[in-house]
């Protein structure tokens, strides 16, 4: 069904692969702090919106130790649901993600219990009750998103540590589910032809590594010929990413990268969604994107 798509975050990371996916279907307009348009400027919101169907709401800082991380994260989902209501939109989706759930050492779904750590996990999960707040005023769905993979910055500097044969700041033995940027968008149109009104998806791949495997495939498709990973204990880690300068190798990165990531996926299959490249191919992409 063609719709009138308000992106927000249009020109992010997963806000650009969501544009390619669906300008072609729909009428899509962008809006992104890189063209001007904040989402802490309500008039703004409200005039951007004006004959809307749906919102697509994918801003959000990302730097846990930012000073407008709560003001953007929590105040502007406030002012985008809030503008939502009042013109009306048909349907609201919100980029959440499974950081919510902390550090779990279980399977989680998506009624598993929330226990963010640090600030970036609780802003999302603070925002997520603003979304479900307004849920008798608009039809809104939420996206937890595992950790999202793709050709950017971040995981330019994780390839780069893996060529660099740096070995991993803990004992790799984690399931590591991440969600590949490609595949988090299909996931978004899925949710939104499909996804019912209230209710929480949690998207990741079916692929259900460890972080070992997950590095020995990289070191393999880097074209390495030693793919075994090494170890070291992650206070070991950040002594060396202080002594190297690395912005990658800190106590946080470390607990990020070493936590459990096990979900399950069982509520997005039941909208059909299916996952389109496996995890190998996705990151031969990468590799391929990032040389």
């Amino acid at each position: 069904m063609y719709m009138k798509i308000l992106l927000i975050g249009s020109d992010g990371f997963v806000g650009k692969e969501v544009a390619k996916l669906l300008e072609k279907k729909h009428t899509l307009k962008g809006y992104d702090q890189t063209n001007g348009k904040n989402i802490l400027n309500v008039s703004d919101l409200e005039e951007e919106m004006r004959g809307t169907d749906v919102v697509i709401h994918l801003a959000a800082i990302i730097e846990n130790d930012s000073p407008q991380l709560w003001e953007v994260n929590v105040k502007g989902t406030k002012n985008v649901v809030e503008a939502a209501a009042k013109n009306k939109v048909k349907k609201l989706i919100f980029l959440s993600s499974t950081g919510v759930y902390g550090c779990p050492k279980e399977k989680v779904n998506e009624k598993s219990e929330t226990r963010p750590e640090n600030n970036y996990e609780k802003s999302k999960l603070e925002a997520e009750k603003i979304v479900l707040g307004h849920k008798e005023k608009i039809c809104v769905n939420i996206i937890r998103s595992a950790m999202v993979l793709g050709a950017n910055n971040y995981w330019k500097k994780m390839f780069n540590l893996l060529k660099k044969n740096y070995p991993l700041p803990c004992g790799g033995k984690n399931t590591f589910q991440v969600t590949y940027v490609k595949e988090l968008a299909r996931a978004i149109e899925t949710v939104l032809k499909k996804g019912k009104c209230g209710e929480t998806y949690l998207v990741a791949t079916k692929e259900k590594w460890t972080l070992n495997e997950f590095c020995e495939t990289g070191k393999k498709l880097l074209g390495m010929k030693n793919t075994k990973v090494k170890h070291v204990p992650g206070f070991i880690g950040v002594i060396i990413g202080k002594i190297t300068g690395s912005k990658t190798l800190t106590a946080e990165n470390i607990r990020h990268l070493s936590k459990e990531r096990n979900y399950d996926l069982r509520k997005i299959t039941k909208l059909s969604y299916k996952q389109k490249q496996p995890l190998k191919e996705a990151i031969q992409e990468i590799v391929k994107e990032l040389n």
